[in-house]
């Protein structure tokens, strides 16, 4: 639990209509910019920039109230599709803010780098959409209207990955759209029981509800998660992600993998937040390590959500180190670039889900590994996207991303080089960049968990250690071929640093990752433990621990060490004996039996079509009967209506005006058939209009 003042902080609450504007401006800008197109397009890509940046403006303007003075701002919309809800709280706000600031930095990158491709205005346009989508996911109030965002973003991504239209974005579109359809369909099945059992779809936890029980729990949170784990590339959900990201444009991949797959971890962090004790369950809480230590059983708040919230953690650990690992492996045999950082996305995905385990493992003590997976979505977002734009940046100088057939471009490429080489380190953990706080919180918080796990977790922190030297090679490889060594490029004379744009995109990246690694205290103190506040059943010893942390001390320092030897040594092998060129057998990878289990649906389908012809051919003649008896039932009553329709407008516009040659047509009865046919008619279309309006 937080202390009472932090408590009291959480519940304070205050109306603001920046939640909307901070979507309303992507989206409004998207059509301004749509429609400033056919105009200009200095001016078109100047307004992109405009809208994202007042997007960042409304984000940044909401950190002193949220952040600092503790409020949650909300905002009710009534649409004309329902009741909309933004609830804007510390661990949203933190989410949305870096989100807005990366979607600035690759709109001003993008700049310079889309004028090179076609479809440039489709493409802002969607960029803008996208935006707007994400950000609803960070600011949405409940489950429901997360799942609105998170759709819209989803789809309109799609966009972005199909950008270039050939053979491979296509192929990588309809891997991704179908993924993010299974992923919806999931996570709506989830929110849907959610509310079922426990009567409300909140983000709080629900000690109301006495339905919720540990079985009903693991099922709703079931579905959650497989929802949110396809957008955040959790093995063995992960198949689209390596395909979607070297078809898009490098802006369009900084963004899909800097932002839209931290919406996955952000839902995890909410659907654990969920299921933790609501107060007053806090002495529980406290005693969790206690009872786990002996095997006993533990009293259980809220529907069993202690329980489940212990044990699911242990759940999300297994499919992190899963997700850690199998990126890694992947990463290290690949030679595009974009297809490596696409793999080591999926391994970086990982180490949060593993700071979000094993905060869900510990219950109230799990501070360390929330802030170390918090910390470490900011500092992926940073590195990761970074490096997609310094990739970006080669190949729109030397229009290859084959690291086999590049090489020597730091004499042509100097800040490019730099830069690059400043996002390579914050991913590898080095000191003084920004992996290295956010991979000490997690190690730290697998050490917490020894005295629970036992020989488990000691497992996963050796796991996790190789898996730090195993990204350490995948990138020193990256560099290595890339920038350092001799050229193998044909076109080396032509090679030339890139615009000022470019530049400046990744400078800001750039500077948030040294920023985030040589000021840990401040980051700690004024973002990531603010975030925590939403975890209601934290210990406050815990955060008073964090408060105080000190990151660079010589035990840390050292904790370094065996990654870097790890990593090192592995670079070394490959190299020696070539193995970088290595290729996997497919029928290792989990997409060979996805394919595999699509063929055999649709064998399944052509199977059913042979029996539907039989069926077909048995049924066929007498529905066909029925249907023209139907048909020409139909067809003769619609003529009835249409000669009696015209008969009597043709009657009543050749009336004469006296009286008296009226009298005579009525006397004569001419067409007073057609009269009550056609008043019959009107009466019974009458009655129709009034059934449908009822």
């Amino acid at each position: 639990m937080l202390s009472l003042e932090h408590a009291a902080e959480a519940a304070r609450t205050a109306s603001s209509v920046l939640p909307g504007i901070a979507i309303l401006l992507p989206l409004v800008g998207a059509f301004v910019v749509l429609a400033a197109g056919d105009l200009s397009e200095r001016l078109r890509d100047a307004l992109a920039v405009l809208f994202t940046a007042g997007a960042f403006a409304c984000c940044a303007a909401m950190l002193p109230r949220v952040m600092g003075a503790g409020y949650t701002l909300e905002l009710d919309l009534d649409l004309f599709f329902g009741h909309l809800v933004l609830s804007v709280d510390s661990l949203g706000l933190l989410f949305a803010s870096f989100a807005s600031f990366l979607w600035l930095a690759s709109t001003f990158y993008s700049y310079a780098y889309i004028r090179h491709e076609e479809r440039r205005t489709r493409y802002h346009v969607f960029s803008l959409l996208t935006e707007a989508a994400c950000l609803g996911v960070f600011l949405a109030g409940d489950f429901f209207a997360l799942f609105v965002f998170f759709e819209l973003m989803g789809f309109l991504a799609y966009m972005l990955v199909v950008h270039n239209q050939t053979y491979e974005a296509k192929k990588a579109g309809v891997k991704y759209i179908f993924m993010t359809v299974y992923g919806g369909l999931s996570l709506l099945f989830g929110i849907l029981l959610l509310l079922y059992y426990s009567g409300g779809i909140g983000f709080a936890p629900h000690p109301e509800s006495a339905y919720l029980t540990t079985s009903i729990a693991f099922v709703v949170a079931g579905f959650m998660l497989a929802g949110f784990g396809v957008k955040a590339g959790m093995v063995p959900l992960h198949v689209w992600l390596p395909l979607a990201h070297p078809a898009a444009p490098s802006p369009a991949s900084a963004l899909l993998s800097g932002v839209m797959i931290k919406a996955g971890a952000y839902g995890f962090l909410r659907v654990v937040q969920t299921l933790s004790p609501a107060q007053g369950a806090e002495a529980d809480l406290a005693s969790l390590g206690g009872h786990a230590r002996a095997g006993g059983a533990v009293a259980v708040h809220a529907g069993g959500s202690l329980a489940n919230l212990h044990d699911l953690g242990w759940v999300i650990i297994v499919f992190a180190v899963l997700t850690m690992v199998v990126g890694m492996v992947l990463a290290l045999v690949q030679d595009n670039v974009k297809r490596l950082l696409a793999y080591s996305s999926i391994s970086q995905m990982g180490f949060i889900l593993l700071g979000v385990g094993v905060g869900a493992y510990l219950g109230a003590e799990g501070g360390m590994g929330l802030a170390g997976a918090v910390y470490h979505v900011l500092n992926h977002a940073f590195f990761k996207g970074l490096l997609f734009l310094g990739v970006g940046a080669v190949y729109y100088a030397t229009h290859q991303l084959d690291m086999t057939k590049l090489g020597g471009l730091w004499r042509k490429m100097p800040v490019t080089t730099a830069l690059t080489c400043i996002g390579g380190l914050g991913i590898m953990g080095i000191l003084a960049f920004n992996g290295f706080v956010s991979k000490t919180l997690l190690h730290h918080s697998e050490v917490e968990a020894l005295h629970i796990g036992g020989p488990w977790m000691r497992a996963v922190d050796i796991i996790f250690m190789v898996t730090a030297g195993g990204t350490v090679c995948y990138i020193a490889k990256l560099l290595w071929l890339t920038f350092f060594g001799h050229s193998r490029s044909d076109n080396e004379h032509e090679v030339k640093e890139v615009p000022w744009p470019m530049l400046a995109g990744m400078g800001a990246l750039a500077a948030g990752v040294l920023f985030l690694g040589l000021f840990p205290g401040v980051v700690m103190r004024e973002l990531v433990i603010p975030s925590l506040r939403m975890f209601a059943d934290l210990d406050p010893e815990v955060i008073h621990h964090l408060e105080g942390m000190r990151f660079y001390t010589w035990q840390n320092a050292v904790a370094i060490l065996p990654p870097l030897a790890i990593g090192a040594g592995v670079f070394f092998v490959m190299r020696r004996w070539d193995l970088f060129k290595l290729r996997l057998p497919e029928t290792l990878g989990i997409d060979y039996y996805y394919s595999k289990g699509e063929v055999g649906f649709l064998r399944l389908c052509i199977q059913g079509s042979k029996r539907n012809a039989e069926l077909k051919a048995k049924y066929y003649p007498l529905a066909r009967s029925y249907g023209e008896y139907l048909r020409d039932g139909w067809n003769a009553l619609l003529e009835r209506y249409d000669s009696g329709r015209r008969a009597l407008w043709n009657r009543l516009a050749t009336l004469p005006m006296d009286v008296a040659g009226l009298t005579a047509y009525i006397r004569a009865r001419q067409f007073t058939g057609e009269i009550s046919y056609g008043v019959i008619v009107i009466a019974v279309l009458a009655a129709v209009l009034a059934l449908t309006l009822l």
